[in-house]
């Protein structure tokens, strides 16, 4: 062990990362309902002409509570933890109730950590691109209900650990030699939920409940390879987009 503390973890050679995660059956029912969500959506793509075509840019913030699942010989405690988001957006209305969405964020990622010597946290910021497929429900007033799914692509930007170590604090980079971290820089990840649109002035008011389904393995220790990491965030978002180009 490298580091001077234990809680120096994340995906990493310190205490391995993260830890072996088990598919389970809650997991395998989420990422199927995903998966179900997105081929509805491509059907209804595919059913029916073209009615309203639009684009649309806008923005977005919000709040997001993030964890990792981590199992495994040296996996210590983690819990969801408090972060955020913000991006913009670009949507291309095809049908009168369907769409593609496009997203960039700025999302923080992570997740609280114990174990008996400790509790800390760790920051994950990502720069992530989400491609949405988004179905809308019109209702024939100004709020119209929608629900959205796709993959999205994710690449970490920086990672820091900030601990209580036997009352002491302890904040680091992730790459500094006394932690030695390693670990995969690239998730991928399914995202999908709900939400509204409200008229507003000339675009329309976003309010959405998005869960991010990481993937991909973020382990990469040669000394663990039965280790096995995934993130998990909850996200509230708020935003508003604006029509700019419409046939």
């Amino acid at each position: 062990m490298r580091q001077n503390y234990r809680l120096a973890v994340l995906p990493a050679k310190v205490c391995r990362p993260f830890g072996h995660y088990e598919q389970d059956s809650k997991e395998g029912l989420m990422r199927n309902s995903a998966t179900t969500m997105v081929a509805l959506l491509l059907v209804a793509a595919a059913t029916k002409p073209a009615q309203a075509q639009q684009i649309s840019v806008g923005a977005r913030a919000g709040y997001t509570s993030a964890t990792i699942d981590w199992e495994g010989a040296d996996a210590l405690g983690t819990d969801w933890t408090s972060k955020f988001h913000f991006g913009g957006l670009a949507n291309m209305q095809l049908h009168d109730y369907f769409a593609v969405q496009l997203e960039v964020w700025y999302s923080q990622k992570g997740s609280g950590l114990s174990d008996p010597e400790g509790e800390g946290d760790v920051k994950v910021p990502y720069l992530e691109i989400p491609l949405l497929a988004k179905l809308t429900i019109p209702t024939g007033g100004i709020v119209t209900p929608h629900v959205l799914a796709g993959p999205a692509v994710a690449f970490e930007l920086s990672c820091t650990l900030s601990a209580f170590v036997s009352g002491i604090p302890v904040e680091d980079d992730c790459d500094a030699p006394d932690i030695g971290i390693d670990r995969k820089k690239t998730d991928f990840s399914l995202v999908f939920g709900a939400g509204l649109e409200i008229q507003a002035g000339p675009g329309a008011i976003i309010l959405d409940a998005l869960y991010d389904l990481g993937l991909k393995n973020l382990a990469d220790a040669a000394d663990a390879p039965d280790e096995d990491v995934k993130t998990r965030a909850w996200m509230i978002s708020g935003g508003y987009s604006i029509p700019v180009w419409s046939k």
